[in-house]
């Protein structure tokens, strides 16, 4: 069992055609993969995450565009210590990796050879690589953040608040504004969807609490907590020193945090760092009462959403406080406004998204985030 429950894909629902799951595979391999002709291309995909018709899809579309594919299915693992080294040594020998399993996520924490490119794809159901989301073109993703980039980069501060009462602020350390890269670690994700990290270890006011997920970086027997209503968290340099809420909910979240960090040897309390959602198409197929961990992977790219790492001091932590909708500054110049990424309706950027398409489509809000 890895971090997804396993589904039983001949019951799901197919909504979307064959024709809008080719598109999606396309886009993936072409446009985020750069699959070419003689590209030697390693699939690997996850057993019980994978649905079977969808990879033999993303594998007849990656034949048609003249690459050399090898395709390896592999159980879940349970975090950075159970990656088989037959499968790094798979990985690190490609031109291109094309992970539809969840190991991407520990990579940049197990070392190893092999310098070419590798990409997580989390959309491996029929009717998410069929979506909208899976078709808007890569390049619209990569620009987004390319365009939010020298604002983040030069800023020196950040204010977060959001309905529910968070008020947090921090220090930055301006750096020089260069151009981002849509890697990281050499991994790339399809789509592209969260900024980079910021820290939160000078982070201090009050964060709202409704869900502390799992992180995907290992599974563990504490898998994350719904609340029973929101509680505020008193942050002093990153770290949780007081709560406010009811009782029933502030004692659920202590006991969660503490249990969380026995298991992992790490203090519970502490936000290491944090994130923003940047695609606006970015939709969840579940929502947190089904799948906490499923939940967040789908969700956490929207810009409804910040996500803060917590249990540790290294990010990522061990786990994810999900924010809903909120208000984002960066040097005191909102870039995202009760969920909404400001940034798709200035008309400069409209124009030049219009190379890939309507604007109006391909820059559209999606709401449905599982919540």
């Amino acid at each position: 069992m890895g971090m997804i429950k396993e589904v039983d894909f001949s019951t799901l629902p197919r909504r979307r055609s064959e024709a809008e799951v080719r598109e999606g595979a396309r886009n993936l391999l072409v446009n985020c993969c750069e699959v070419k002709r003689g590209t030697e291309l390693m699939i690997v995909n996850e057993n019980g995450l994978v649905d079977p018709a969808v990879a033999r899809i993303i594998e007849d579309e990656a034949r048609a565009l003249g690459a050399r594919v090898h395709v390896l299915w592999a159980d879940a693992i349970e975090g950075p210590e159970n990656v088989p080294h037959t499968l790094l040594a798979a990985v690190s020998g490609a031109d291109v990796t094309l992970l539809n399993h969840l190991m991407a996520a520990v990579l940049r924490l197990v070392p190893f050879e092999g310098r070419g490119l590798k990409v997580m794809n989390p959309l491996t159901t029929w009717d998410q690589l069929g979506s909208e989301y899976a078709r808007i073109p890569f390049q619209v993703s990569a620009e987004i953040l390319r365009t939010l980039a020298p604002q983040l980069a030069a800023a020196g501060d950040y204010h977060i608040t959001c309905p529910l009462g968070t008020d947090l602020r921090a220090p930055l350390h301006p750096k020089s504004a260069a151009p981002v890269a849509v890697d990281s670690f050499t991994l790339r994700t399809f789509p592209l969807s969260v900024t980079a990290v910021y820290s939160c270890l000078e982070a201090s006011g009050r964060l709202a609490i409704r869900w502390v997920t799992p992180s995907t970086i290992r599974v563990m027997k504490a898998k994350g907590v719904i609340l029973p209503s929101p509680v505020l968290a008193t942050l002093e340099n990153g770290r949780m020193v007081g709560f406010e809420g009811e009782p029933a909910a502030v004692d659920a979240l202590r006991r969660y945090l503490e249990a969380a960090g026995a298991e992992m040897h790490k203090d519970g309390f502490i936000v290491n760092s944090w994130h923003m959602g940047t695609h606006p198409g970015c939709y969840a197929p579940v929502g947190p009462e089904q799948d906490l961990f499923a939940w967040i992977l789908h969700a956490h790219g929207n810009p409804r959403l910040a996500h803060f790492h917590v249990i540790g001091e290294a990010p990522p932590g061990e786990g994810s406080i999900p924010l809903l909708d909120p208000t984002v500054r960066f040097g005191g110049k909102t870039l995202w406004e009760h969920g909404r990424l400001l940034l798709v309706d200035d008309p400069a950027f409209r124009a030049r998204i219009a190379a890939y398409g309507d604007p109006a489509q391909l820059l559209r809000a999606e709401s449905n985030i599982g919540v």
